[in-house]
């Protein structure tokens, strides 16, 4: 029977563009093992296992064990997040990349308006 862990995982996997294969490869644990955590209970699944997982998918392990982020965010935030979440995935890459240039050491912020 499968957990929601299992169901988070399969859908993450899935959402980004990922055959079982290609995430055992990216985590670096076997195609059975990818099969088994998305398909049966998992009595112990290790630190290691979970942070290698997380980050082949692009996510926090927070994310993966469905733990609600720990901060507040304000209504625009939110609607700002729905909006993103609703993107396809070349619409969101580039959306980081431009948020990464932003967080660059010696980025100037121009702040109008205020």
């Amino acid at each position: 029977m499968a957990t929601s862990l299992s169901m988070r995982l399969r859908r993450l996997r899935k959402s980004a563009g990922l055959t079982m294969e290609g995430l055992a490869q990216a985590a670096g644990i076997s195609k059975s093992y990818v099969w088994e955590l998305e398909n049966r209970e998992v009595p112990h699944l290790s630190a290691k296992v979970l942070v290698d997982l997380a980050k082949a998918l692009g996510v926090t392990t927070q994310d993966l064990l469905g733990e609600p982020p720990p901060v507040k965010a304000s209504p625009e935030d939110l609607r700002f997040f729905r909006k993103y979440v609703s993107m396809d995935k070349s619409d969101k890459d580039r959306l980081r990349k431009m948020v990464d240039l932003f967080d660059q050491p010696g980025t100037k912020r121009v702040v109008r308006g205020r």
